[in-house]
């Protein structure tokens, strides 16, 4: 098999035979690169051919029987294929795309320009790349707006211009800051700074003894973050502070009453309470619990005179008293020792006594005569004598030692001695147990008004009595009541025809309740009356009460209101609070 024709032998035979035709224009490849591509080598098979019409093809092939059929359509084919590949495309140039881009629109993603030359073709940003781009700038524009904030909050920093003037301050820069950027580093930090900046300032306040300026502080704290743990711990501080101010003057109080002689009385300016209500404000106060110790001691010794000069009732009230201020104190079961081992033997002395004494006049009727016209012997008779009764409506005895031998001057002051100081115990042991009653201190009530039932004092008797019936201080229990009024209702019933208030309202309030009496409201608004127009504040009050219920008397808002006032003048509590319920100033 011969060797192909070359190129050029081709040539040589197409020229001159036929006319050449006009080769058509090809559209104009774009030559135009960027990003360094280079361009791509024109590939021609087989030259220029347009010249060559159909028979001078065939006739060389017919001289050139050589060249198969087979291999001019395969090459045929290959131009086709190349042709489709090669033909140009109407497309934007990359530089004519990019320009339609902003230039601050082009970003990177992981450093890489979404903007790349493939093949020389370039693929570009999606729409949701282009948003995000348009984030970016946004956030350019929020980050220097923060520049600027930050630099603001600064200014305001070296003026001290923490929460004021009010309009324009540092605390309200950094918000506005923290409004852009939520965790924002600076302003946060910047914050911090100014509470502790006040917090510090409050404490070192309260050590200079300056509470006002801490208080500034406390509400500066408030204006920056009323949640912050600084504002919380200078507002603890200077609570301990007003507290431990509020202790000492409590205190100092406490201190003046003792050294005047105010131990418990009166029940609500006396040391003893001033020391109570220090406890309350400051648990374990070493100051206020020394000073009730003080107290209980002093009452303890006074018990110890009172069983030692044979005054047993005496040091009963006193010991009690202990047992209402220190309980626990280590000296009350040895001072009821010895007046459980004193008292019968005294008891016993004073009998053989009157014995002894009763004897002496049978046998003697001119001693004892002489003693009755002997000035100095007659008041020792008379004190001494068993059969004569000393009350409190006597009046009293005044001896002295000049008109009296030593040796009867004990006999006859010490009774009387006795009698005073009993009747003052028992008269303050009363009225501190009727305060504690009225102000609602049942527990306290009970244990100084326990005592003086115990010896039959009828007002003590009562007040215990409607504690155990109303349930205040103990259980209900009114079988109990019943008992205890049983036992002071005869006095009560002198004591109400003698004229007393107490008691004549006292008794309006057994027929009104029923309680031994049956009940009777007619009879409760006589006594109620009786006392009320004698200016008894307490029957004043439940005279006002039967009428607003229209008990024993026709309903009368007006008349209720009457009463009410009038007691309310004296003070009378209920009575205030009556009037506040019925809308009456």
């Amino acid at each position: 098999m011969s060797n192909p024709p070359s190129r050029s032998e081709i040539e040589s035979a197409l020229s001159g035979h036929t006319k050449k035709l006009k080769a058509k224009p090809h559209a104009q490849t774009n030559t135009s690169f960027e990003f360094g591509e280079q361009p791509r080598r024109q590939q021609v098979i087989g030259g220029d051919l347009a010249g060559v019409n159909q028979r001078k093809k065939f006739g060389l092939l017919s001289r050139h029987s050589s060249v198969s059929l087979v291999n001019w359509a395969a090459g045929s084919i290959i131009l086709l294929i190349m042709a489709a590949f090669f033909w140009p495309q109407k497309k934007d140039s990359i530089t004519e795309i990019a320009k339609k881009i902003d230039e601050n629109q082009i970003v990177e993603i992981e450093d890489q320009t979404i903007i790349q030359a493939v093949n020389g073709t370039s693929n570009f940003a999606r729409e949701t790349d282009i948003s995000r781009a348009e984030e970016y700038r946004a956030q350019d524009k929020i980050d220097a707006k923060i520049d600027a904030l930050l630099t603001v909050a600064n200014e305001h920093i070296r003026a001290r211009q923490f929460t004021r003037p009010e309009k324009s301050n540092a605390v309200l820069v950094y918000r506005r800051v923290l409004e852009l950027s939520p965790n924002n580093a600076d302003a946060t930090e910047g914050l911090d700074k100014i509470k502790q900046h006040f917090l510090y300032n409050g404490v070192n306040a309260l050590n200079a003894a300056k509470p006002a300026l801490a208080t500034s502080n406390l509400q500066r704290l408030a204006f920056v973050d009323p949640n912050s743990s600084e504002y919380d711990e200078l507002k603890f501080s200077l609570d301990e502070y007003k507290i431990d101010q509020e202790v000492t003057s409590l205190l100092k109080k406490a201190t003046q009453a003792f050294s005047q002689g105010n131990l418990i009385l009166p029940a609500r300016q006396s040391a003893l309470s001033y020391y109570q209500q220090a406890l309350v404000l400051r648990e374990g106060n070493k100051a206020a619990k020394d000073g009730i110790k003080n107290i209980a001691d002093d009452f303890i010794e006074q018990a110890n005179g009172s069983v030692l000069s044979g005054e047993f009732e005496a040091a009963s009230a006193q010991l009690a008293t202990v047992g209402l201020i220190d309980p626990d104190h280590k000296s009350i079961p040895l001072i009821e020792a010895m007046i459980a081992r004193a008292k019968p033997l005294a008891e016993q002395a004073r009998q053989n006594q009157a014995a002894e004494l009763a004897l002496s006049t049978e046998s003697s009727r001119e001693e004892f005569d002489e003693l009755a016209v002997k000035p100095s012997t007659q008041g020792a008779a008379f004190a001494t004598n068993p059969n004569i009764k000393n009350t409190a409506d006597d009046p009293p005895i005044v001896t002295t030692s000049d008109s009296l031998p030593s040796d009867t001057v004990s006999l006859t002051k010490t009774p009387a001695r006795q009698a005073s100081e009993q009747e003052l115990f028992d008269q303050q042991y009363l009225k501190q147990g009727l305060d504690a009653y009225y102000s609602g201190e049942y527990t306290t009530a009970a244990s100084l008004l326990q005592p003086l039932a115990d010896k039959g004092v009828a007002r003590a008797q009562m007040r215990l009595a409607y504690m155990h019936y109303l349930g205040r201080g103990f259980q209900r229990n009114r079988t109990k009541a019943g008992e205890i009024v049983r036992s002071a209702l005869p006095a009560i019933r002198r004591f109400a025809n003698e004229g007393r208030g107490w008691a004549q309202s006292d008794l309006g309030s057994l027929y009104e309740d029923g309680l031994v009496l049956p009940r009777d409201y007619g009879e409760a608004v006589y006594w109620y009356r009786t006392a009320a127009e004698k200016g008894y504040a307490g029957a004043q009050t439940n005279l006002g009460i039967m009428y607003a219920r229209g008990r024993g008397v026709s309903s009368s808002r007006r008349t209720a209101v009457e009463w009410f006032q009038r007691a309310a003048k004296q003070g009378d509590t209920v009575a205030k609070r009556n009037l506040e319920a019925m809308g009456v100033n």
